[in-house]
């Protein structure tokens, strides 16, 4: 889940496909198959522990959102949008990581060249 609703996914898939009405993408499987999705090698400590980090945020992720969903005070919105934010950001920098990206490619992903 972390990899596939993250930035550079979306950028990626955004290349490949046009947007639909609203700026959505439009998923199709003949388009949703040539996504990259990085293999781990889980005998490689390194690359068991970047998949065990996304997977720490992802799950980190989906507890806030939940949380968000019941939360009645704004205050409680606010704190929990924040953390929903940070853990978003954190999530595509270890993205970034898994797939080696350089600040020069993180910019263009971002839009930021």
């Amino acid at each position: 889940m972390g990899i596939l609703n993250s930035n550079l996914i979306t950028f990626f898939y955004s290349k490949l496909t046009s947007t639909i009405q609203g700026g959505y993408l439009r998923f199709i499987r003949q388009y949703v198959e040539q996504i990259p999705i990085r293999t781990i090698d889980f005998a490689n400590e390194e690359e068991k522990a970047k998949h065990d980090r996304i997977v720490s945020l992802v799950e980190q992720m989906l507890k806030a959102k939940e949380e968000l969903a019941a939360a009645k005070l704004d205050s409680d919105v606010q704190r929990l949008e924040h953390r929903c934010a940070t853990l978003d950001r954190q999530i595509d920098e270890a993205v970034y990581g898994l797939y080696g990206l350089t600040e020069e490619e993180i910019k263009i992903v971002e839009g930021k060249s």
